[in-house]
């Protein structure tokens, strides 16, 4: 901080808290705090890193450092009273799913696989979502107020099978990146404690690629390292909120890229010959819960808005999290 003076760069300053963030990563055992006045200062500094179209090149790496070293000393965009957390999608006709067939058509995307068709036009009601993913800062707040050990948040099931997320004191050095590692089960009753819930497939798919059916949330130009953390260009999840040139209409990010996020309805192969209004009927024996969005791991063909996944709502993943609708 003593080479840093008023007229220092974004990158500059961008590169100085990383080192700070390390610092402190390395003492965290001994919850050591600087008592520097200038440390909160040069934090509010950096916020620059989260905003497109800023008016210098940083390198990459070094505004990964910096984000994580605000998550270290508590990440102001992740504040509870922050109304900017959340984005309101409002209620209207949009377009899901996608189809092959036709390029002048609604929705074409030649690589559409058999159950995103066909393209839907739908009414949603209006809905209140996360622009973030669930952080694990956020995460923690449940597992220390012991919503594992109260039943009242696990009434769809799954209370007692764990007690933590998986590989969570790892996840605990990074608090505002994705909490991942959990289940269908321990996303539900996380809601529950927060007083929210997951979202419909057919809120996330709205509120991913706004209502005029785009292939990913920014348009249809194809994925760079620019917009998203896909296709194991960095190697892991990422602090959210670092692709600002990546966000949907009304500005939902890592919705493409970073983690999948698990949605409350039971997968239904003929989701979209059914009309994705609500969730389908089920469960049936062996049925699994849908997930949506790409991963850090996902070529682009796996981070388009229309792909659909599933799992076993007790399994778990390293690239597997969630996003809140209140």
């Amino acid at each position: 901080m003593d080479h840093l003076g008023d007229s220092s760069s974004l990158a500059d300053k961008a590169r100085c808290v990383g080192l700070l963030g390390a610092v402190l990563r390395d003492l965290s055992p001994f919850s050591y705090h600087p008592g520097d006045d200038r440390f909160s200062n040069i934090l509010d500094s950096v916020m620059g890193i989260f905003e497109a179209g800023s008016p210098e090149s940083i390198p990459f790496q070094d505004s990964l450092a910096a984000a994580d070293a605000l998550g270290q000393a508590g990440d102001p965009r992740l504040n509870d009273n922050n109304p900017e957390q959340w984005v309101d999608i409002p209620e209207g006709t949009c377009l899901l799913g996608a189809q092959k067939e036709n390029s002048k058509d609604p929705g074409y995307d030649e690589e559409a696989y058999k159950n995103e068709v066909p393209v839907n036009e739908v009414f949603l009601d209006a809905f209140r979502i996360g622009r973030y993913s669930v952080t694990v800062s956020t995460y923690r707040s449940f597992v220390d107020h012991g919503g594992y050990e109260n039943e009242d948040y696990w009434t769809e099931g799954g209370f007692s099978q764990f007690k933590q997320p998986e590989n969570w004191e790892n996840q605990l050095e990074f608090p505002n990146r994705p909490v991942v590692g959990v289940s269908w089960y321990e996303a539900r009753a996380f809601c529950s404690w927060a007083g929210g819930r997951l979202p419909t497939e057919a809120e996330w798919e709205r509120a991913a690629r706004g209502g005029d059916g785009r292939k990913y949330p920014w348009g249809n130009q194809e994925p760079d390292e620019s917009r998203l953390n896909f296709d194991s260009n960095i190697g892991h999840p990422i602090p959210v909120g670092l692709y600002p040139t990546g966000s949907s209409p009304e500005g939902l990010l890592d919705m493409a890229g970073n983690v999948v996020e698990w949605c409350n309805d039971w997968y239904d192969e003929d989701y979209y010959g059914r009309r994705p209004q609500s969730n389908p009927p089920g469960p049936k024996e062996g049925e699994v819960r849908v997930l949506r969005g790409g991963a850090w791991i996902y070529g682009s063909r796996s981070v388009r808005c229309a792909l659909r996944n599933w799992l076993d709502p007790s399994d778990r993943s390293y690239n597997v999290g969630f996003r809140m609708v209140l």
